[in-house]
């Protein structure tokens, strides 16, 4: 009785690894960004570093997507998000998005690699001008949808096939 006291937990501790160790390993996405002053449109004050942080979360997700030992590294050279600034109330301001000349754009220049290869590379500048177009997913309360939506895309044209 005792001895099987013991080994029950061993079982499950064993038993809850398992889909860990047998999921497929992704890759790695390493993100950088040229200097946030220097960007077209990322935002203003503290909304800068968190609309930074949304992006590059955006594409390390990706990471998900690539075969083990894949690295996809992207140097983002500019950013517009969707929308513009508009004052509001109390000296603060608003992005609204009108669907005119406000859509999202990324340039940005990336390498896919595996070991010492390089598998593709480009320079690419990314927009979505259709974006208010295409409702988004449901159950997709992020930040920055829009570009996360046209990131996405990008990712599964122009690096994607490359990945395989």
């Amino acid at each position: 009785m005792r001895r099987t006291a013991l080994l029950l937990p061993l079982a499950l501790v064993l038993t809850a690894a398992l889909p860990v160790a047998a999921a497929p390993a992704a890759g790695e996405v390493r993100v950088h960004f040229k200097p946030v002053e220097s960007l077209s449109d990322v935002g203003r004050g503290a909304d800068r570093e968190r609309n930074v942080k949304a992006l590059a979360g955006h594409f390390r997700a990706l990471a998900a997507r690539l075969p083990a030992g894949q690295v996809l590294s992207v140097e983002v050279l500019d950013v517009k998000l969707a929308g513009a600034l508009r004052p509001a109330h109390g000296g603060q301001e608003l992005r609204v998005l009108e669907g005119r000349a406000d859509w999202p754009r990324l340039d940005l220049e990336w390498r896919l690699t595996r070991g010492e290869g390089t598998l593709a590379s480009g320079h690419d500048r990314v927009s979505d001008m259709n974006y208010l177009d295409t409702p988004l997913r449901a159950g997709h309360d992020d930040a920055l949808p829009y570009e996360r939506r046209m990131i996405e895309r990008w990712f599964e044209e122009r690096v994607a096939p490359s990945a395989r």
